[in-house]
C-alpha cells in the first residue's frame, strides 16, 4: 500500500458497508410509468424495453432469435483501443448445495480449454494479441451473475475476431475435461485461502444472522473447500448448461471501430449459439425475506477490526428502471448524503468517540433493500461511539434537514453531472464497457451523461426541502434494526450493553441540529508574479517549459485526450533522500496524515469543504524517494480554483492537532487487521528488510506511530513545502496562456527558494548482502503463508536500457511461474514477478518473486522458482515467450501515450533531471530492441541465487 494512500484506506474500509450504489442516471419525475417485475422465466432483456426512459442513442441494442443480446457502441478514447465483455446471468446464488462455489469454478475453466482451443492455450493467444493476464484479460463472478472482461489494446480485425471468438468459446463451447478441472482445483484452493480473513468470517456470520433461510446467507462465491475439492465433473456441466444459454448472456462491445462491422461479426459468431438442453430456463428459489424485528448480536475474532452496523430491511422487489423509480432512488441518495455529511463533520470535532461512521441505501439482489448505519469507533470508546452516531441519526430521522444542507449536496451533484456532460465526447472505453453491462445487471437503462443532466436539471426544482425530509423515515422503516458488533475483543459493551444503549439513545429527547455558517474562500490574492525568464518547446513531446524569475519550474502539455479534463502536479524536490535515516523521520505518519485533514489556517477541513461546494478540485499528498507531491484534477471552470488551493496548502497547511488525533484513532484498527494475514504482515515488514533496515522505508511499530507528534509530522511536511524549489506540471484541456495566467496568480508569487539542495546518503541505501533468510509471523489461518525472493539489481538512470530489461525478464518469469507454480503444479492462485529500480538512490534495484502459498508449500516453490531460474540462465527464451512478454508491454505504452494520467505521471521532474525526457524517449526503442540473448544475459548476471533474499510469513505456530 503506498503511503499516500492510507488516510483514505483507513477511512475506506471503515466505511465499506456504506457505499450508496451507483445511479446510472437521474430523471425527472414525469408521470409515473407502470412498474414492470422482471420476468426469469424470460431470459435477459433490456430495461429500457420495459421503461419509459430512452436508452443512449449512441449506443446499438441488439437481440439475436436465440436470445443473446448485445450491446454496441463507438468510443475512441483512448484511440484505436476497445473493451469486450460477456455477461451471463448467473452467478453463486444459482448454485445448488452440491454446486458451492462452482459458478466461480466455471469461470476459471473458461481459460482452460475448449472445442476450438487447447487447454493452456487461451491466455498465451491473447498474450499474442498483447493483452496482459490480469490487467487487460480478466473475469468475476459475484452472487449472480458472471462477467468475462478482455480490453484489446489494438482493434485490427484480426485482434477483434480473436476477442470475440474466445468469448463465444467461453460462452457455449467449454470442455470442462475432468482431468483439467482437477488440475484447476489447488488454484481454487489457493483463491479460497488467500481470500480467508476475520472480516470474511465477520460476514458470513452477519449474512446468516440478517438474511436466514436465503441463498445471500449461503452461497458466497468463493463456495466451501469440500466441494472444490470434489465436486464431479458432472456437477460443473450441470451448472453450465443450465446457465450458460444465449437467453441469460449480453455481449457488450465499445471502442474505436466501426459498428456495423462489430455487429456483423456478433451474429456471425453467436447466431448458432443453442441452449446444450433446450427448454425452459432453470429457475432459482432465492429465498423469501424473514421479519425479526430488533436483532442484537456481536461477533469476535482475533485480527477482526472494531466496528459496527446497524441495518434496517426490506423484502427485495426486482424491478426495471423507470422515471418514477429513477427518482425515488435519487431522492434516498441526497437524503442519505446529507446525513453522511453531519456524520464527516461530527468525526473531525474533538469529542467525536466514532473516527467514521455513514449510512448507505442498497438494493442486494434477490435478497433485500437495505439501508445500513457503519460506526468505526475510536480505540475504547465502542459505547460512546454507537450513542453518539444513532443519536446523530435519531436526531435526523425526527427533524430532517436543512435547507443549506440540501443547497449544498444539489451544488455537488450539479457540478458532478455537468462535468460528465462536457466530457462526454471523451470518456474511457474501459469505463464504458463495465458501465453497460452493469446497468443490464441492475435493470438500469443505459443512459448518456448529457441525458442524465438534462434529468438532473428538470428533477432539481422537485427537490424540495419538505420532499426530502417526508422520505428519511422511510429509510430506516424496514425490518429491524439487526445491531452488529464486530472486534478482537467486546469487553464490557457485549449484547447486552447494546441493547441498553439502543433502547436509550430511543427514549431520549433530542432537538433540532444547529445550523452553521458557510465562510467564503478566502485564498484568492496571493500578491505580485515575478516573470518568465526563460520558455523552452520540447517540440517531439508536444511539451513547452518555462522558468521563471523566482526559480519556480513549470512544464505545460495541452491534450485533447479527455475533454474538460486538467491534472496539476505541483513537485517539492528533495523527498526521502533529503532526509537522514539517522533522524528516524516519521516519513510514513506523515504520508498517512493526508495534509488535507488538518485544514488550512484560515479554514478548517469541514469549512474548506463548505466553501468550495459545488466546485471541483482536489488535493494529493505524497512523500516520494526524491520529490514530495501535491496533486489535483479538475476542470477548466474550476482550474483557477484548483491552482489556488495547492497553492494555499503549499504556504498555510494547519496541521490541526484535533486531524492528528483522529487519524491515531484508525491505527489500532489498522494495525490489528495486518497482523491477521500474511499480506499484511509481509506489508508491515517487507520494505524495510528490502532495505536494509533504513528507517525511512516501510511501515513503523504500531507504538512507534502513536507515539509521534503533530508537532513533528508538521516539521516534515513545511520542511518539504515551503523550503524546496517547486516544479509544476500541468497536463490536459488547457492551453499555454491558461496554464500561465494561473500560474502567475500563484506560484509565480512566492519568493525564491534556494537550488535543489545535494541528497544525504543517496548512495547508501543497500540490498541486504546478509541475513538472507527472514522469517515473520501473522495470527491468521494455519494454512495461510506467502513466500518473497527478490534478487538485487541496479538503480533505473545508471542504464535504463538494462532497467527496462529488467522489467521484461520480470515478465517472462511471470509467465513461467502462471505455467509451472499455477497452472501445473497448483501450489498458488496469483504468483508473480516484477522488477524495481530506483530512479533516486545509486545503485539500487531488484527483482521480486511472490506468491501466496501453504506454509508446507514454501519449499516446493522455491524449488520451482530455482528450477525456473535455471533453465532461463542455462537456456535462450523463445520468440514466442519473449512476443508474449513484451507485446502487452509496448501494446500498453502506446495507449498510454494517449492518456493525461501517463503524462501527468512521467513529466515531473522533467526540469529538474533531464534524464526523465529521454528515459521517456527511449522507452519504446529500449523494450523493442531487446533480444533473447539480452534476456539471458541480464538472468545470468543478476539471477545471483546466492544472493537471493527469503522472505516468508507463516502462522505462528509453524514459524521457525
Amino acid at each position: 500500500m503506498s503511503r499516500k494512500t492510507l488516510i483514505s484506506t483507513f477511512i475506506a474500509v471503515a466505511m465499506a458497508t456504506t457505499a450508496l450504489t451507483p445511479l446510472s442516471m437521474v430523471y425527472a419525475a414525469e408521470p409515473a410509468a407502470a412498474v414492470r417485475t422482471i420476468d426469469p422465466t424470460k431470459g435477459v432483456d433490456f430495461a429500457h424495453n420495459h421503461s419509459d426512459i430512452k436508452p443512449d442513442p449512441t449506443a446499438r441494442f441488439g437481440k439475436l432469435p436465440n436470445g443473446m443480446t448485445y450491446v454496441i457502441m463507438k468510443n475512441a478514447t483512448p484511440p484505436a483501443t476497445a473493451s469486450l465483455r460477456l455477461r451471463i446471468n448467473a452467478g453463486s446464488m444459482m448454485e445448488s448445495d452440491q454446486q458451492l462455489g462452482l459458478a466461480h469454478f466455471l469461470e476459471h475453466m473458461a481459460f482452460n480449454g475448449s472445442k476450438n482451443v487447447p487447454e493452456g492455450e487461451m491466455i498465451k493467444i491473447l498474450q499474442r494479441h498483447g493483452l496482459e493476464f490480469g490487467p487487460d484479460t480478466n473475469a468475476y463472478t459475484n452472487f449472480d451473475e458472471t462477467v468475462y472482461q478482455l480490453d484489446l489494446p489494438k482493434v485490427a480485425e484480426d485482434d477483434i475476431d480473436t476477442g470475440i471468438f474466445l468469448l463465444r468459446e467461453a460462452a457455449g463451447n467449454l470442455l470442462l475435461d475432468a482431468k483439467a478441472v482437477d488440475a484447476e482445483r489447488g488454484v481454487i484452493l489457493g483463491e479460497e485461502r488467500a481470500r480467508n480473513s476475520p472480516g470474511l468470517n465477520n460476514y458470513k456470520k452477519w449474512t446468516a444472522a440478517a438474511f436466514p433461510g436465503q441463498k445471500y446467507a449461503s452461497r458466497l462465491p468463493i463456495g466451501t473447500p469440500e466441494i472444490i475439492s470434489g465436486a464431479p465433473r458432472d456437477a460443473f456441466v450441470d451448472f453450465y448448461t443450465a446457465f450458460y444459454r444465449p437467453e441469460q448472456a449480453t455481449l457488450v462491445a465499445v471502442g474505436d471501430f466501426d459498428v456495423d462491422a462489430i455487429e456483423a461479426k456478433i451474429k456471425a459468431k453467436f447466431s448458432d449459439w443453442q441452449p446444450a438442453t433446450p427448454g425452459a430456463l432453470r429457475q432459482t428459489d432465492f429465498g423469501a425475506y424473514k421479519t425479526k424485528g430488533v436483532v442484537v448480536d456481536t461477533y469476535s475474532e482475533k485480527g477482526l477490526r472494531d466496528g459496527m452496523t446497524v441495518t434496517w430491511a426490506k423484502p427485495y422487489a426486482d424491478t426495471y428502471q423507470t422515471y418514477g423509480s429513477a427518482a425515488d432512488d435519487f431522492a434516498d441518495m441526497i437524503r442519505a448524503s446529507i446525513l453522511n455529511e453531519r456524520f464527516e463533520r461530527q468525526a473531525k470535532l474533538p469529542e467525536s468517540a466514532f473516527a467514521a461512521a455513514g449510512i448507505g441505501v442498497d438494493d442486494m439482489k434477490y435478497t433485500a433493500k437495505v439501508t445500513q448505519l457503519a460506526v468505526t469507533p475510536k480505540p475504547g470508546q465502542a459505547k460512546a461511539a454507537f450513542e453518539q452516531a444513532y443519536t446523530l441519526l435519531r436526531q435526523y430521522e425526527l427533524y430532517g434537514a436543512t435547507q443549506p444542507e440540501l443547497d449544498r449536496v444539489l451544488a455537488d451533484l450539479d457540478a458532478g453531472f455537468k462535468a460528465a456532460a462536457q466530457g462526454a465526447a471523451t470518456r474511457n472505453t474501459r469505463d464504458l464497457a463495465d458501465a453497460i453491462a452493469g446497468s443490464v445487471h441492475q435493470g438500469q437503462v443505459f443512459t448518456s451523461p448529457q441525458q442524465d443532466y438534462d434529468f438532473y436539471l428538470k428533477l432539481k426544482p422537485k427537490m424540495t426541502l419538505d420532499l426530502v425530509n417526508a422520505g428519511i423515515k422511510p429509510l430506516f422503516a424496514g425490518d429491524g434494526p439487526i445491531i452488529w458488533r464486530s472486534a478482537e475483543t467486546l469487553g464490557d459493551f457485549d449484547k447486552a450493553a447494546i441493547t441498553a444503549s439502543y433502547e436509550a439513545v430511543r427514549s431520549v429527547q433530542l432537538t433540532a441540529a444547529e445550523a452553521h455558517a458557510t465562510k467564503p474562500w478566502p485564498y484568492t490574492e496571493f500578491g505580485i508574479p515575478s516573470a518568465i525568464v526563460k520558455r523552452e518547446e520540447v517540440a517531439d513531446l508536444g511539451v513547452v517549459q518555462l522558468t521563471y524569475a523566482n526559480g519556480v519550474k513549470a512544464t505545460i502539455k495541452s491534450t485533447k485526450f479527455k475533454d474538460d479534463e486538467i491534472g496539476i502536479t505541483i513537485r517539492f524536490a528533495g523527498g526521502l533522500d533529503s532526509l537522514s535515516p539517522a533522524a528516524r523521520p516519521p516519513i510514513f505518519q506523515a504520508s498517512a496524515h493526508g495534509l488535507s485533514e488538518g485544514g488550512l489556517g484560515q479554514l478548517t477541513a469541514a469549512e474548506i469543504k463548505d466553501s468550495l461546494t459545488g466546485r471541483i478540485y482536489g488535493i494529493d499528498f505524497d512523500l516520494g524517494e526524491d520529490a514530495t507531491t501535491l496533486r489535483g484534477g479538475t476542470t477548466r471552470e474550476d482550474f483557477a480554483l484548483q491552482m489556488q488551493v495547492l497553492m494555499a496548502f503549499t504556504t498555510d497547511s494547519a496541521y490541526r492537532a484535533d486531524a492528528w488525533e483522529r487519524l491515531k484513532a484508525f491505527v489500532p484498527n489498522y494495525y490489528t487487521s495486518l497482523a491477521s494475514t500474511p499480506g499484511g504482515v509481509f506489508q508491515m515488514n517487507a520494505e524495510r528488510v528490502l532495505h536494509s533496515g533504513d528507517s525511512r522505508f516501510g511501515i513503523p511499530s504500531q507504538d512507534e506511530f502513536l507515539a509521534t507528534t503533530n508537532d513533528q509530522v508538521k516539521s516534515l511536511i513545511d520542511t518539504q513545502l515551503k523550503t524546496q524549489p517547486i516544479e509544476i506540471t500541468i497536463v490536459g484541456d488547457v492551453t499555454e496562456e491558461q496554464a500561465k495566467a494561473q500560474i502567475a496568480a500563484t506560484f509565480a508569487t512566492l519568493k525564491p527558494r534556494t537550488a535543489t539542495p545535494e541528497p544525504k546518503d543517496s548512495d547508501t541505501v543497500k540490498f541486504p548482502a546478509s541475513n538472507l533468510n527472514q522469517v515473520f509471523e501473522h495470527g491468521g489461518r494455519p494454512d495461510q503463508g506467502l513466500t518473497y525472493f527478490a534478487f538485487p539489481t541496479g538503480d533505473f538512470f545508471s542504464d535504463t536500457r538494462r532497467a527496462r530489461g529488467l522489467e521484461i525478464l520480470a515478465d517472462v518469469l511471470s509467465l513461467r511461474l502462471t505455467d509451472e507454480v499455477r497452472e501445473k503444479k497448483a501450489l498458488a492462485y496469483s504468483p508473480n514477478a516484477s522488477s524495481t529500480a530506483s530512479n533516486a538512490f545509486t545503485g539500487y534495484g531488484y527483482v521480486s518473486i511472490a506468491a501466496e502459498v501453504k506454509p508446507e508449500d514454501s519449499q516446493p516453490f522455491a524449488e520451482a522458482l530455482k528450477t525456473i531460474v535455471t533453465d532461463i540462465k542455462a537456456n535462450p527464451i523463445g520468440e514466442d515467450e519473449l512476443l508474449r512478454a513484451r507485446k502487452p508491454v509496448l501494446d500498453r505504452l502506446e495507449n498510454q501515450w494517449k492518456t493525461n494520467g501517463y503524462w501527468s505521471q512521467v513529466l515531473p521532474g522533467t526540469m529538474s533531471d533531464p534524464r526523465r525526457l529521454e528515459a521517456i524517449r527511449t522507452r519504446r526503442e529500449q523494450v523493442t530492441g531487446l533480444t533473447a540473448a539480452d534476456l539471458q544475459t541480464l538472468a545470468v548476471t543478476y539471477l545471483d541465487l546466492d544472493k537471493m533474499l527469503t522472505i516468508q510469513i507463516k502462522p505462528a505456530e509453524k514459524a521457525q
